[in-house]
């Protein structure tokens, strides 16, 4: 079993990544997050999944990820691609945070978290992440959960934008679905992108 790799960072893909390891290219998936920082050369903590048609590895840039994901694989309906759709959602430490506090409401309106799934994470894993916490606070791997939650900014930018755009006429279920399919780096931007980005798919045209 696979736990750990360090090579070179051959090529990426939107959720995996090729890695030279002694002159052999291991395909390993990962996080958006993940893929998007990892530079030429990478330390990646390993999951090797087993399934009938052969072996999946999954890297994690940090233990706590491995372990979150770990946690996540074992909720019912959600598997390891699922996992990944999580985490690459929004930060770890966040994700913890939200789960722990049993904030259905925010953990539904990230990107591929539906209502029913934000609902099993909370009852499956409410007060069962105690030891991710102290992982992280152990680490200098993450931030301090002290510092202002990400997540309720971008909560707080969603409400915005639903509220420019039912505003502008649009039914709200059609807001609601549009928002959802935006990704998570269109959300990194501002208001004003958001709603640029969410009025092209309401509309149907490019702006």
């Amino acid at each position: 079993m696979i736990s750990w790799l360090k090579g070179q960072v051959l090529e990426k893909a939107d959720f995996s990544v090729t890695l030279i390891v002694q002159n052999v290219g291991y395909e390993v998936f990962c996080s958006l997050r993940t893929v998007s920082i990892l530079e030429r050369e990478a330390e990646l903590y390993v999951y090797t999944h087993y399934k009938a048609d052969g072996v999946s590895l999954y890297g994690f840039l940090t233990k706590q990820e491995k372990e979150l994901f770990l946690s996540l694989i074992k909720v019912d309906s959600v598997g390891p691609k699922s996992a990944l759709n999580i985490l690459s959602a929004a930060p770890v430490d966040e994700l913890i945070e939200l789960i722990e506090d049993a904030d259905v409401v925010t953990l539904s309106k990230l990107p591929k978290i539906s209502k029913k799934t934000a609902e099993h994470l909370v009852v499956k894993l409410k007060g069962k992440l105690s030891e991710l916490v102290l992982l992280k606070q152990n680490s200098n791997e993450l931030k301090t959960l002290n510092k202002p939650s990400k997540i309720k900014q971008a909560h707080k930018l969603r409400a915005e934008a639903q509220s420019a755009l039912t505003h502008l006429g649009f039914k709200s279920h059609d807001v609601e679905k549009v928002l959802s399919d935006i990704d998570s780096e269109t959300w990194s931007q501002d208001l004003q992108t958001i709603i640029r980005s969410a009025l092209n798919d309401l509309s149907g045209n490019s702006l």
